[in-house]
């Protein structure tokens, strides 16, 4: 369990990665349809299954391939930067112990990467930069790096992402995937599908039926301290079509099964953002978004 919900800076940097937008096997195999270099989409969305594979992987290709078709298909893949103006709060024991407002800068790097840049406070003059290996805080007495644990948590969430599942997960013919049925979670009817990788990890997926997206993301990871596992979750909901991209400006996180923050959109558009921003020398304060 975590010891306590970090308040105010801390909590933001736990959501921004996110926007907008989870026993090994390796006996049974995910064949996927071939490689084309130019079409993205191809290569991601599962289309029809093979003859002679099992029902319920078939099932969950085509979950996962209908849940992808709805959240926009290549434009959803390919959105790339974007700038986002929200807040967020944290929890303890599902009790509220603070808010806070960000702005984030959003840019998409090659080979399905990223980089984020948080800016915090009202003069906007506290600023996390996360890059593809680390997560550095920068005001006006320097840049120092962020807490290891704050690091790894956002690594890890980036792995188990609803983005990564698209571009890494489902590109590994190694991945298994299994179908779980139709369920109810939080008053909603949704499809279940878990992957399995090749290193033995696992997430699941609740896609809701109504809409197809998808409304909870799930996975466990081993709790080095007390050997057992622990339990990260979120919940997507709210969405709002965004340049023509379904969008959810409400993401709530549970930890272990309590909430632990939740984070709203206010204002997001999917636009490039400069380079710039995420260099040593990148300025401070407010400036021109």
């Amino acid at each position: 369990m975590e010891k306590r919900v970090r308040n105010g800076i801390t909590t933001i940097a736990a959501f921004c990665f996110l926007m907008p937008f989870v026993a090994r096997a390796q006996e049974r195999t995910l064949t996927l349809p071939p490689k084309q270099e130019n079409k993205r989409e191809e290569q991601i969305i599962v289309t029809q299954p093979k003859p002679g594979e099992e029902i319920d992987q078939a099932k969950a290709r085509a979950a996962l391939n209908t849940m992808y078709t709805a959240l926009g298909g290549q434009k959803w893949l390919n959105r790339g930067d974007y700038v986002l103006r929200g807040r967020t709060s944290s929890f303890y024991k599902n009790e509220p112990t603070g808010v806070g407002e960000y702005v984030q800068f959003h840019h998409a790097l090659p080979n399905n990467q990223w980089e984020d840049r948080i800016e915090l406070t009202k003069k906007r003059d506290v600023v996390q930069i996360w890059t593809t290996t680390e997560g550095v805080e920068v005001t006006y007495r320097g840049r120092k790096p962020l807490p290891k644990e704050d690091q790894e948590a956002y690594f890890r969430r980036i792995h188990y992402s609803i983005d990564s599942i698209a571009n890494t997960w489902l590109t590994d013919p190694q991945t298994l995937l299994v179908y779980g049925g139709h369920k109810v979670v939080a008053r909603r009817e949704v499809e279940e599908v878990t992957l399995i990788d090749k290193h033995n990890d696992s997430v699941t997926v609740d896609i809701e039926l109504s809409n197809h997206y998808p409304l909870r993301r799930v996975f466990q990871f081993r709790n080095e301290k007390y050997s057992d596992f622990d339990e990260d979750v979120e919940e997507y909901s709210d969405w709002h079509d965004v340049d023509g991209i379904p969008t959810p400006y409400v993401t709530t996180r549970y930890f272990n099964g309590d909430m632990v923050a939740q984070r709203f959109v206010e204002e997001i558009h999917y636009k490039p953002v400069d380079p710039a921003l995420f260099a040593p020398n990148a300025p401070l304060g407010k400036h021109k978004d």
